[in-house]
């Protein structure tokens, strides 16, 4: 006999499905920046009704990557240099402090698992468009900063990096064996534990990543592409 709950737990396991494959839609740019999403067109696309749809959208919305307009319109969010710089303001601010206290008290095993979460990182990056490639990636960063966070930067950095894997996946292609080298050095640092060392890599990967993507943005909007 089915428990009182049963729907309870399949509607959120749906809900959280069709999440998952709206996030990887606008992060890929299935769904382009600024396009309206519309809800009939999910719910053929997707088999479900427009119930999990509206959840969904709701979620992504505190996540920036959706807009809500009047009569509960939905678009993906607009991409602009204005926001770029404002993302990357924060994650300089927030991760280089972040990564010098964690390197402080970083303890052998949590050095292991940063080199660890390097290794699985190199394996996955020769598919830097496969989902694994971006798991692995964000595992290894937050294996760098995980002994100097607590929930509250968890939960600050998961949503700066959704908004900047968004910029990356979009408008970055050719700057992967430099990424990975400064992974490498970040890395390195951890293991010799110098905080001074990992601050300065940290700030020069994300100094390098918002160039390549300025520049690839700025090409997209030459080009005629989306851009808000």
């Amino acid at each position: 006999m089915a428990r009182p709950n049963d729907d309870t737990i399949q509607r959120v396991s749906l809900v959280d499905n069709v999440t998952e494959r709206l996030r990887s839609a606008l992060l890929t740019g299935d769904i382009q920046p600024g396009e309206r999403i519309r809800v009939t067109a999910l719910e053929k696309r997707f088999g479900v009704s427009h119930i999990p749809i509206r959840e969904a959208l709701r979620r992504l919305e505190t996540e920036g990557l959706v807009v809500t307009l009047p009569q509960r319109a939905a678009v993906a969010a607009g991409v602009a240099l204005d926001d770029l710089t404002g993302i990357y303001d924060l994650r300089r601010i927030i991760e280089a402090h972040v990564a010098r206290r964690a390197v402080d008290q970083m303890t052998d095993e949590q050095v292991e698992l940063v080199e660890a979460a390097l290794a699985e990182l190199e394996q996955a990056a020769p598919r830097p468009d496969s989902p694994l490639f971006w798991e692995k990636h964000r595992d290894f960063h937050w294996a760098v900063l995980e002994p100097g966070a607590n929930a509250w930067v968890r939960r600050m950095v998961d949503q700066l990096w959704l908004a900047a894997e968004r910029y990356v996946r979009l408008f970055v292609s050719e700057t992967l064996d430099r990424a990975m080298q400064e992974h490498r050095e970040l890395a390195a640092a951890c293991r010799a534990r110098l905080p001074d060392r990992v601050e300065e890599v940290l700030l020069r990967h994300l100094d390098n990543s918002e160039r390549a993507i300025r520049e690839g943005l700025q090409r997209s909007t030459d080009d005629g592409g989306a851009a808000a």
